[in-house]
Order: structure tokens, then sequence, then C-alpha cells
């Protein structure tokens, strides 16, 4: 029986022991990599804070308005504006505030500021609904996980899920949504609402470039084919299978074979 709780932080979503769509990605590749993932500490990296900060900015503005604040701009090149940033770092770090860049903070406020003049995009991110809530609920006795980012309330647009993307190219959308397997998440996102409600979603991607076109960065809405959502599934059903391998015998020595690459059978 599927459960929702809008109650965990990002954190505590992540301690819960249940798969997640992240797990089934590496699983795809090989078991061995979800005992890494656990084993490896990761300080995470700038495009993923890049895109934490972007979903607080769209999904939590107010405690984006109150956690985060922007260091002005110092010469850093000279030892009166380092010493300037570093009396602000200590000024602000009783308030446990976030200090963002200049550059970066504006950067995330640009892609904010650029999501929320799509009126559609605009309308499922500023209706009343749910953001951030985790879901919890199983598949043939495997138990699962899903935070969707957004979950409109059903009377405004009826049953849907949102999801937000950060891409580093708008005109590589569709090759995005392949390389990181955004069909498997909207089947396995979808399958969790329906367990949960016994209504299917709409799924819909509302991605914006991190690159500037004409000034601005660019947004689009998208929802994915059926066919194409169905193929989702079937791979993250087959992934369920190497959970369940992986559960009852570990990694053993799961061992990637790579593919080999198209340009290379070229003469």
């Amino acid at each position: 029986m599927a459960s929702i709780t809008s109650s965990l932080s990002n954190a505590e979503y992540r301690a819960v022991k249940a798969y997640s769509k992240s797990d089934l990605d590496l699983i795809h590749k090989s078991s061995a990599l979800i005992e890494w993932s656990r084993n490896a500490p990761s300080d995470g990296s700038e495009a993923v804070q890049r895109g934490t900060d972007l979903h607080c900015a769209l999904l939590e503005p107010d405690e984006f308005a109150a956690q985060y604040i922007r260091q002005p701009e110092y010469d850093l090149r000279s030892s009166a504006g380092r010493a300037s940033a570093e009396h602000f770092r200590e000024s602000m770090a009783s308030s446990g505030r976030i200090i963002m860049a200049a550059s970066e903070y504006d950067l995330v406020c640009a892609m904010r500021d650029s999501v929320l003049a799509h009126p559609v995009a605009r309308s499922l991110l500023t209706v009343s609904g749910k953001s951030e809530a985790s879901i919890f609920w199983s598949r043939d006795g495997i138990k699962l996980k899903s935070r969707p980012d957004r979950m409109p309330d059903i009377e405004h647009f009826g049953p849907m899920l949102c999801d937000v993307k950060k891409v580093g190219d708008m005109d590589h959308l569709e090759k995005s949504i392949h390389q990181f397997r955004y069909h498997v998440q909207s089947a396995f996102y979808s399958d969790a609402y329906h367990q949960l409600t016994g209504e299917y979603p709409r799924f819909v991607f509302i991605a914006v470039g991190e690159r500037r076109s004409i000034g601005r960065h660019p947004v689009r809405v998208v929802e994915l084919p059926v066919d194409w959502v169905d193929d989702g599934r079937s791979e993250y059903l087959a992934d369920l299978e190497l959970v369940r391998e992986f559960e009852e015998y570990g990694s053993s020595l799961d061992i990637e074979v790579v593919k080999r690459p198209a340009w290379t059978l070229k003469r």
C-alpha cells in the first residue's frame, strides 16, 4: 500500500531504505555501483548543487528567500577585497544561511525567473499543490520511493506530476531524456502515483536551459509519448529483477560490458 508525506527533508528521504529511480539507474549499469554509491562518500558537485538551488528557488520560494543570501561582489584580486569577503562570511556564519557567489545566485534567479515567465510552467508551479512530497510504495515485494517535484491539486488539471529539469543545452533535450532515462522516471513516478491514488497522472517535465539563447534561458514544458513511457516501464521492471538478484546474491563479480560506440566502426 502506497503512502505519501510532505514532512521529510531531502536528506531524510534519501536515508529511507527503499529503491529510488536514481538507484535503478545505477543497477541498470552494474549492481556493484549500488554498493559503491553507499560506501563512497560524496561532496556533490557544482552541477548538482545548482540543480538543488534552482529547485528550492522554484518550489520553495519562501525557503529560498529565508535561507539563501547573495554575497556582494568583491575584487578578490586585491587584499582589501579578500578581507571584505572574509568579513562578510564571518558576519553571516551565525545566521546559518547559505552564501552564494554573486554570479551563481544571479544565474539561479535568472533561470527561475525565465521558468516563471512561461505561462504553463508558472501555472503548474504556483497553483495550490504539494512540492517535494515523498511517495513510498512497492512492486513485487521490493520497497520503492519517489519524490515528485510538484503535484498540483487535482481540481486544477486532473491527476498530474511535474518535474523540473536543468539542461545544459535545450537544443539537445531529447538526447538528455534518453541519456538520463527520464522516460524511466516518467513511468516509475506515474506507477507510484497510480498505486497511491488508483489513477494514472500526466507526467510533465519543465525544462530550463543553463545556456542562454538570445539573451535568456530557454524553457520548454513537455510530456513524453506513450510508447516512450512504456519503454521506460519495461526498463525499470527489468531493473527490479536485477534488484531482486542483488538482494539475494549481492553484487558478486558484476563487471560492466562497455557498448562499442558507433563512431569506432567507421573507416
